[in-house]
């Protein structure tokens, strides 16, 4: 099978295709990285999100708003801290295994490089991905703080940050500045091809979440006149939440994997700008030597 080209201009369908592609000749591979290094964690956030649910429909929320009672708030925050840390860890860690595959597979080739090789690019880029997180989430803030439009420039533009840190491997201001000059005249299509990539990731994970919301949004209304949370199908709010979880995760590789192919794509327009200005430059000094 033909290894896939990262370092290619590629239009619109063109980016889409290519991640597909991707997945297609890497995705048992891909999937073992992933699961090596986020399985037990994610295993951890199943646990805890059961027994959050079993809580609630147990009535451990009730007891909570109605007469709070401080071991039944430890039983159910302690539980909800845990899996909100297991979430940043774990979205940390896909982030990481998702541009450290791709750039071992861009470098060195389909099939020439082990899950090891992945884990370390998560290990030593986790605390820097951490601190890049917090500082585009700031600068978003303050972009949706005007007018929100800002914020949605400064979310596309700044969504090509990890693969610019990953492949560049630069400091901060750089990678920032990086940012934006990939971006420039090819926000839009950047913009779609992102809204494309999302959309499919929704539709996917909506197979689960719209029969889970169509029972919950028809059992809602009987349970709170009765108040008889019990009611609930534990078995199937359970398992839909935790289906809904794992997808939610680990769905998000196919978006960081298209946002690397177009970095890839914006990557290889910005090198053949500078090498046609190098040559408009090169065909503008010989016509000044032949005027002269």
């Amino acid at each position: 099978m033909t290894q896939l080209k990262f370092a290619q201009r590629r239009d619109f369908s063109g980016v889409i295709n290519a991640a597909m592609e991707f997945f297609k000749q890497e995705g048992l591979f891909f999937i073992k990285a992933m699961l090596t290094y986020t399985g037990i964690p994610v295993i951890a956030m199943i646990a805890s999100l059961a027994y959050m649910v079993l809580q609630f429909i147990n009535g451990g929320f009730e007891s909570i708003t109605n007469s709070p009672d401080p071991m039944a708030i430890i039983n159910f925050f302690i539980p909800l801290f845990i899996f909100l840390l297991l979430a940043i860890a774990v979205q940390i860690v896909i982030v990481g295994a998702s541009y450290g595959y791709m750039k071992e597979y861009h470098e060195k080739g389909a099939g020439n490089f082990t899950i090891s090789d992945v884990g370390h690019h998560i290990t030593r880029r986790f605390f820097p991905v951490i601190g890049y997180g917090i500082v585009i989430t700031i600068l978003m803030m303050i972009g949706f703080a005007f007018f929100i439009l800002p914020g949605i420039y400064l979310a596309i533009t700044l969504s090509l940050i990890f693969p610019v840190m990953f492949i560049e491997n630069k400091g901060l201001g750089q990678n920032l500045s990086r940012c934006f000059q990939l971006i420039k005249n090819n926000w839009w299509i950047t913009f779609a091809i992102l809204l494309v990539a999302s959309l499919l990731v929704g539709f996917v994970s909506s197979i689960i979440s719209v029969p889970l919301q169509i029972y919950m949004q028809l059992k809602i209304p009987t349970l709170i006149q009765s108040g008889d949370w019990a009611q609930l199908n534990a078995a199937f709010v359970i398992t839909s939440y935790i289906l809904l979880l794992v997808l939610s995760i680990y769905l998000k590789a196919f978006v960081y994997v298209v946002t690397g192919i177009q970095y890839f794509n914006l990557s290889e327009k910005d090198n053949a700008s500078t090498l046609l200005d190098r040559i408009n430059e090169i065909g503008t000094s010989d016509a000044e030597v032949k005027h002269e």
